[in-house]
């Protein structure tokens, strides 16, 4: 057997002696030495191995200890070799605490099979459970076994006793005995295997079904050491072979890599939890590895560049996670790869030609990434490749011709990039593939006609045809040698002309969906005969006459908002319609009373037509009906009693019709669905039925503008699900009910005759929602935001109306003092010789600002110049509503930021410019750049004196310095930032966080080319790309000078999407804030109106107080968080930046600018808190920017607007509440 000495445990000592380590102490009673050792003080069973191969490499035998040491643990002793079993650990534990010696754990030590004197011997102890026994010596006579409390685990390994120096035999019998032990507890010690799920077991947080923290413990464990018992483990052979722990909401924050361990692993799968963790580059130690299932978590990091090395694996899936940057080019070396899904992530970079070498590719998708570039070459020589997914991404570049002809993939997606067609504007695409069945380009940029490439047959073996959203035009091609398409989505192109006859009638196409709508589409819509088709969208086109006399088989029907009319009476001999719209047209008459065949509607839209005469007795009669919409009509009579009892209808919309009478139950509401119901501006009368509180699904209620009466039933406090109600514009009486339900969000009884105390659940409701009317109502600390009567607030708000006049006046006055001024001071300096006053010499012995020197421009050369001298704005004055932020910014800072003209960077003084009236400018430009000038990249080589010479226009001034439009002599055109004096970093610091900025390369984020340091404070210059024509800012505000005509619904989306983009590639690619986030900031491509966010992380340039000033800045235009005004040294973070987004999609949805004040009943608010008010009346569409009202009567529109205005009120909640960019872009993305 192994016999340690004292020698023995110093060697052992040795090879971790640079390590944290606790003493491990045996005790020897025949002579009272101790004989110390030391081991690492490790956490996991995991480094404990890596500790025992060190050891190894040493040439030492291997040991292992499995457990931390304890060594102030007091054990027990049990004379005359006697054994103490886990049935008595309560006797242990007596002895333990009625004795005084101190004993850690057992050494287990790996090596050959030993003796006792003569021989016994065993091989190995596999993986056994016991309460681990150490032996001390006392004499030749006997010995103590000391009982520790802790287990350890025996994996292939021998048993060995810590002795004492003497080396003393241990007696045949004791041996016997001990081994005798061992064999009696085979099969209880838990096996490597287990030990690497227990450690997983401990990385999980929480188990909401206890799957696995309730399944997985060491009493249940198989004889052959796997413990196929617990929930989610496969065993194979005595090994672990599986686990598969998929949608259990699990927390964990893991290391994949304590699985490694398994050796004998084929399946991981843990899809659909809440693991958090990273893939390091020990993954390659899944040697076994078949099948890694770890989509929809929250796994971060990069791909290890090891990922090659896992070559038996067949299936991967990482969708859904956070995992980023590049794929690498070892992907290639996945020699058995069938299934790769790295869907849903922050994948960013070119796509790798390495991927087309992976020929056992048999499914791939990238799709809902960053990838940018072009598509490489190569996918087509994939033999087995049968599914390629990579929409989602911003691909560009013209569509792979080859691709097409040859590939051998049945599923192709490649929608939501920025492909475009070939150069070829007659023929959009080659003959496909025989292979292709499955084809998606829609959201791209594809332009071109259909027609000339279907002469032949091209979509032959098609059976998924999409190309929405593109921009494709001409007639639709009579798809005469199509037989198998099934799903042709042509949606939101420019198509024109007839639907050709073949896509409606008759049994030659086997058509299931069809979508045309968003079209320029023309022409009668006669009869529809065809037998297979089931959906069928034509909305929004221009399609004229009357309904279709038969509409086949057609389940889902949309022929809203076009131009039909005539009445409703063809709808008698259609089929049976699960859905049905025809809103938006101008159909008239009464909608029939027989039309039994709807057995299946589940939803009615008729909304926005010209029908009259009463609701029909059919529609209760409807089974399946959840929503039912004919509002916007000109409907009288009474309302049917059984519509609100309806046991299956959601949603119920008759507002805007001259509907009277009362509101009546037939029956009792209980089992009712009812969820929305507006029946506001109609003609209702009569008292509000207790019955109301009945209705407990309820969520939205709109009867404002009725003629209601009497009070309000007290049972509507039953209302339990309650989230809006609109009561305003009626006649109620009395109080309002207590005890309303606490999730009401929304609120207005204005326009009553409410009397009585509010009652509290009402009083976080603004003024506008019980005021004008409601004289009587009463607040017990007055009006929420105010504590004035209604006459005192009369009164205030005509002494508001008086200061305000009084203000505009004076500063009227001032500005006229302010220009006479200026013009005096003028009139003396260019009275003056050269020689009484040099302007440039000046400038560089006095760096104090000049103040009131206009702005003198010269033509020297060539080039305009400008004085560097500081320059006071003047700005005009107008009583109007809206006081702009331009105004605001002026008033602060003394500069008005929109203003433009041509400078170049010297400061000689000319003639007056006329025109302008500029800001008050504290940098000052040198006369020429003797300077440093770097660039991140090769692509621009330039000098400082070429620099100097370039032509330079102002582009905008802000807190921290000016930006000009700088042409070089090359016609190159850059972006010049030039930095306030005071306000960058030292050099030092300055220098490190530029060059952070050299890999920042994205199509929404302007790329940094480099900068200049000059020999004085003032001369710190950020060149960028020049990217026109000009900000979001100068397209969006409906101002003088606005360029081009204002944005439209789907312009405005899209810089929404790419805004949120760039911000979501500079958060989760490279962890750094924007920190100056406005409308100024956002460049508009000339081209698409592609958006790009410009004037990033300038505040790890800047000093603290550089910093402080900017965000100063932001709060007077509008996109300051909150959470930044409250601290005294605010910093611009994530969640800083989805504030300021969310105040730019307010601008875009409103066409208002963030720093605008508006006046309204509670005085002048800023932006925000305009839209929050307006939403929590419910009138959120009220706040939409006019130019865009004609469009919102495309549905899809309208419905998008508002979806928007939902994220943009998300991303101004307080810090806590607010989502992250990935999650604000996906949702815009899906819009």
């Amino acid at each position: 057997m192994v016999i340690l000495s004292n020698g023995n445990l110093e060697n052992v000592n040795q090879g971790i002696a640079k390590k944290r380590r606790r003493a491990l102490v045996a005790f020897s009673q025949s002579n009272k030495s101790v004989i110390k050792f030391d081991v690492p003080k490790y956490e996991s069973n995991l480094q404990i191995k890596k500790w025992v191969q060190s050891l190894q490499d040493q040439g030492r035998k291997k040991a292992r200890i499995l457990r931390k040491v304890d060594c102030n643990r007091k054990m027990g002793v049990i004379h005359g070799g006697g054994f103490v079993s886990r049935r008595d650990a309560s006797k242990v534990q007596q002895l333990v605490d009625d004795c005084g010696y101190n004993v850690a754990t057992l050494l287990i030590l790996e090596g050959r099979d030993f003796s006792y004197s003569p021989h016994l011997a065993y091989r190995r102890c596999f993986g056994l459970f016991l309460w681990p026994i150490v032996v001390s010596g006392e004499g030749a006579s006997g010995f103590h076994l000391l009982v520790v409390r802790t287990f350890v685990v025996l994996k292939n390994t021998s048993f060995g006793f810590v002795c004492t120096e003497a080396r003393q035999t241990m007696k045949p019998f004791v041996l016997l005995v001990l081994s005798l032990y061992f064999f009696s507890v085979v099969g209880q010690l838990p096996s490597q295997d287990i030990l690497a799920l227990l450690e997983f077991k401990k990385d999980i947080k929480h188990d909401p079904s206890g799957y696995v923290l309730n399944s997985w413990n060491e009493e249940s464990i198989d004889f052959d050491g796997c413990p196929s018992s617990w929930n989610g483990v496969l065993c194979n052979g005595g090994n672990v072979a599986g686990v598969v722990l998929d949608n259990l909401g699990l927390s964990a924050d893991t290391d994949l890599s304590v699985f490694s361990n398994l050796t004998k692993l084929v399946k991981l799968s843990m899809s659909n939890n809440s693991i958090t963790g990273n893939l390091h580059g020990n993954i390659a130690d899944f040697k076994s590895l078949e099948f890694l299932d770890i989509s929809n978590n929250l796994f971060s990091s990069s791909l290890p560049l090891v990922i090659g090395k896992l070559s038996s694996l067949q299936n991967l899936s990482l969708a859904g996670n956070n995992f980023s940057g590049p794929i690498p080019d070892s992907i290639s070396e996945m020699s058995s790869i069938k299934s790769l899904d790295l869907s849903r992530n922050s994948f960013s970079g070119e796509l790798p030609v390495s991927l087309t070498e992976v020929t056992s590719l048999v499914s791939l998708n990238l799709s809902h990434n960053g990838f940018t570039g072009k598509i490489p070459k190569g996918f087509e020589l994939i033999p087995a490749l049968e599914k390629l997914d990579l929409h989602g991404n911003m691909l560009e570049g013209n569509l792979d011709v080859e691709f097409m002809l040859s590939s051998s993939a049945s599923y192709v997606d490649l929608s939501q990039n920025k492909l475009s067609s070939s150069d070829s504007k007659q023929k959009f695409l080659p003959r496909l593939s025989e292979s292709i069945k499955h084809l998606n380009l829609s959201h791209n940029q594809l332009t071109g006609s259909l027609a000339n490439g279907v002469a032949e047959p091209v979509f032959e073996n098609l059976k998924v045809l999409d190309l929405s959203y593109n921009q494709l035009d001409g007639e639709l091609p009579g798809f005469d040698f199509v037989y198998d398409l099934q799903v042709l989505r042509l949606s939101n192109n420019r198509f024109s002309g007839f639907i050709p006859n073949g896509l409606l009638k008759g049994d030659s196409l086997v058509l299931t969906e069809l979508d045309l709508s968003a079209n320029n589409l023309s022409g009668p819509l006669s009869i529809i005969t065809s037998t297979t088709l089931h959906s069928l969208n034509l909305s929004s086109n221009g399609f004229t006459g009357e309904l279709p006399l038969l509409t086949g088989n057609c389940a889902v029907l949309d022929l809203s908002n076009n131009k039909l009319e005539g009445n409703l009476t063809r709808m008698l001999k259609w089929g049976n319609i699960e859905f049905l719209d025809l809103s938006g047209n101008h159909l008239t008459g009464t909608i029939p009373e027989e039309t039994p065949q709807f057995l299946r509607l589940n939803y009615l839209n008729l909304s926005h037509n010209s029908l009259s005469s009463s609701l029909p007795k059919v529609l209760i009669q409807y089974p399946k009906l959840r929503v039912l919409d004919i509002s916007f009509n000109q409907l009288d009579g009474l309302l049917r009693p059984g519509l609100l009892t309806m046991a299956t209808l959601q949603e119920l919309h008759l507002e805007n019709n001259m509907i009277s009478g009362g509101i009546n139950f037939s029956s009792s509401p209980d089992q009712s669905d009812l969820q929305i119901l507006d029946l506001s501006h109609n003609q209702l009368n009569g008292y509000f039925p207790d019955e109301f509180g009945s209705l407990t699904g309820l969520k939205v209620v709109n009867i404002a503008g009725n003629n209601f009466s009497g009070s309000l039933p007290t049972t509507i406090a039953d209302m339990s699900s309650l989230e809006s109600l609109d009561i305003s514009k009626n006649h109620f009486t009395g109080p309002l009910p207590n005890n309303m339900a606490k999730g009401l969000q929304n609120f207005n009884a204005s326009e009553n005759d409410l009397s009585g105390l509010v009652p509290e659940v009402f009083r976080k409701f603004p003024n506008s929602s019980f005021f004008p009317g409601n004289s009587k109502l009463h607040f017990p600390n007055g009006p929420p935001g105010s504590t004035a009567t209604p006459a005192e607030r009369s009164k205030r708000k005509h002494l508001n109306t008086i200061v305000k006049v009084i203000i505009i006046v004076s500063c009227v006055v001032a500005l006229f003092i302010l220009i006479l001024l200026a013009v005096f001071i003028h009139y003396i300096r260019i009275s003056r010789s050269p020689q009484e006053y040099d302007t440039s010499k000046d400038i560089h012995r006095h760096p104090q600002p000049i103040i009131s020197a206009p702005v003198r421009t010269t033509d020297r050369g060539g080039a305009l110049v400008v004085s560097a001298e500081d320059l006071v704005a003047t700005r005009k004055e107008s009583p109007s509503e809206v006081i702009s932020s331009d105004e605001k910014m002026a008033a602060v800072t003394g500069f008005s930021p929109s203003k433009q003209s041509h400078f170049s960077w010297s400061p000689e003084s000319g003639d007056s410019f006329t025109g302008e009236n500029l800001a008050r400018l504290d940098t000052r430009s040198p006369d020429r750049l003797i300077g440093e000038l770097h660039f991140l990249d090769d692509s621009i080589t330039l000098t400082p004196e070429e620099l100097s010479r370039a032509p330079a226009e102002v582009l905008g001034r802000s807190s921290h310095g000016t930006s000009y439009k700088a042409t070089l002599e090359n016609g190159l055109l850059l972006r010049v930032k030039w930095l306030r004096e005071g306000v960058a970093k030292q050099r030092k610091e300055f220098v490190k966080e530029t060059k952070k900025f050299a890999n920042i390369r994205h199509p929404n984020v302007v790329g940094l080319r480099g900068y200049y340091w000059g020999p004085t404070q003032h001369e710190k210059l950020i060149l960028s790309d020049y990217i026109s024509p000009g900000s979001l800012a100068s397209f969006l505000y409906d101002r003088p000078g606005r360029k081009g005509p204002p944005l439209t619904w789907t312009q405005r989306l899209k810089i929404a999407v790419d805004v949120a983009r760039g911000l979501n590639y500079l958060h989760f690619d490279r962890a750094i804030p924007h920190g100056n986030l406005k409308a100024t900031n956002v460049l508009l491509d000339t081209t698409d109106m592609n958006a790009r966010v410009a004037d990033y992380c300038l505040h790890r340039l800047m000093t603290q107080a550089g910093t402080i000033e900017q965000i100063l800045d932001a709060g007077v235009l509008g996109y300051r968080a909150p959470e930044l005004a409250a601290s005294k040294k605010p910093m611009p973070s994530f969640k800083s930046d989805v504030y300021a987004f969310g105040v730019i999609l307010l601008e875009l949805l409103t066409g208002r600018c963030a720093g605008d004040v508006i006046s309204s009943d509670e005085g002048g608010v800023d932006l925000t808190d305009w839209v929050r008010l307006r939403v929590a009346e419910g009138r959120g569409s009220e706040c939409f920017d006019a130019a865009l009202m004609p469009e919102m009567s495309n549905p899809v529109v309208e419905k998008g607007m508002k979806e928007v205005l939902g994220i943009a009120m998300r991303c101004i909640r307080s810090v806590s509440e607010r989502p992250g960019i990935k999650t604000i872009y996906e949702d815009l993305s899906s819009i």
